[in-house]
């Protein structure tokens, strides 16, 4: 044996840790934009050349795209009418607005397809939610189109 001491041998991360940081990389939550905080107005915007055809065959170009709270679609634009379908992620799309009964304080709708059909699959969950599950700054929103049969 030799006078001189054993060096120890260096030891790499090996494939998990390094897949550990970079998940964690990938998956930390953003830095906040300047000026944003709780109190800051949500971000909608118009989207002008944005197609959708509706489950009658109607076709609408442009739309809102907006935040929302998930929740029930209806077939009509009452509290009442029955839900055909459901709101599962946000944000989404508004193609129009019409005036309806009063909910929580406002009569407007937005016309929309929901995510998921609860009810009668050939009307594929198009129909109206309610202004105050839209996170818009003012309802109904400047620039969106109001349904023409309303």
């Amino acid at each position: 044996m030799s006078g001189r001491p054993r060096r120890r041998p260096r030891r790499l991360a090996g494939p998990l840790a390094a897949a550990a940081l970079l998940c964690a990389a990938l998956t930390a939550p953003a830095a906040a934009a300047p000026g944003a905080g709780a109190d800051a107005e949500p971000e909608c915007r118009l989207r002008p050349g944005e197609p959708h055809v509706d489950w009658t065959g109607m076709s609408f170009t442009g739309d809102l795209w907006c935040e929302l709270t998930p929740g029930s679609v209806r077939i009509q634009s009452r509290s009442t009418s029955p839900v055909i379908g459901t709101m599962r992620f946000s944000p989404h799309w508004f193609v129009c607005w019409k005036e309806g009964s009063d909910y929580l304080g406002s009569n407007i709708w937005y016309y929309t397809q929901g995510d998921q059909v609860v009810t009668s699959p050939k009307v594929k969950a198009w129909g109206y939610l309610p202004a105050d599950m839209v996170e818009a700054p003012q309802h109904p929103f400047p620039g969106l189109t109001k349904c023409s049969w309303s």
